[in-house]
């Protein structure tokens, strides 16, 4: 196996602090400290990991008041204790970079027609008049035991399940766990950090929404606008994808 391989699959990229995944956050240490105490594997260490970020509350517009003031880090999602896709995504690669387990942020597009897991004022906004897909959902991917495994963390398990979308995947440390939202329309890549094109697409997302529901003429503006809710190129984006 050639350096670059190892490097790109256990090593040092997937391991360090970045501007969205910031590993190194006391918050971040912490928690990953507490939860994983006393576990003696990766895969143990990373089940810990992925069910504790999985039963923060799923809440995208309390999410979005948060975002909207530049709370946009991991230890930023652990400290409010709600949580979108993006938020969950990088809170798993977060503690598992702090734990000492590779971690990546990976993202979907989905078809989601209802998008009954969105609050109702966002599903509105979002849906438009017939319904629009997620076009960058966030989700995390872990190097566990010799391969990439993707771990979606995103609905809180007692909300998939009173929606009628339990999830149909228990957590082994080897096999995939896809959202409960959707079908995947497109695979957008695999990156170290948030790109910054997506990071801020987000960012404007919960401004808008959040402008929308102080007046009627946003509202209206931001419901109709297509090229918001389509999110930024993928295929601009997916030249700095590492997988």
């Amino acid at each position: 196996m050639t350096s670059d391989v190892t490097a790109r699959t256990t090593g040092t990229e997937y391991l360090r602090p970045t501007e969205y995944i910031d590993s190194d956050h006391p918050t971040v240490v912490e928690t990953a400290r507490r939860i994983t105490e006393g576990a003696t594997t990766d895969v143990e260490r990373l089940g810990r990991i992925y069910h504790h970020v999985r039963d923060l509350p799923y809440d995208i517009l309390a999410s979005f008041r948060y975002l909207a003031k530049g709370q946009a880090a991991a230890s930023d999602v652990l400290e409010n204790g709600v949580a979108f896709c993006m938020g969950k995504a990088s809170s798993f690669v977060a503690l598992a970079r702090a734990a000492g387990i590779p971690a990546r942020v990976a993202f979907q597009a989905l078809d989601a027609p209802e998008m009954e897991f969105l609050s109702p004022e966002v599903r509105v906004l979002w849906g438009g008049p017939v319904g629009r897909p997620l076009p960058w959902h966030s989700l995390g991917e872990a190097f566990v035991d010799g391969r990439w495994v993707k771990l979606d963390a995103t609905i809180d398990a007692p909300t998939a399940v009173k929606l009628g979308k339990p999830y149909a995947v228990d957590y082994d440390g080897r096999t995939d766990i896809p959202t409960v939202e959707g079908p995947v329309l497109r695979e957008n890549g695999s990156y170290a950090d948030y790109p910054a094109e997506v990071a801020d697409w987000y960012l404007r997302v919960a401004r808008e929404v959040l402008d929308a529901l102080e007046s009627t003429a946003a509202h209206e503006r931001v419901a109709a606008d297509d090229v918001l809710w389509s999110g930024p190129d993928p295929e601009l984006v997916s030249r700095q994808a590492v997988a």
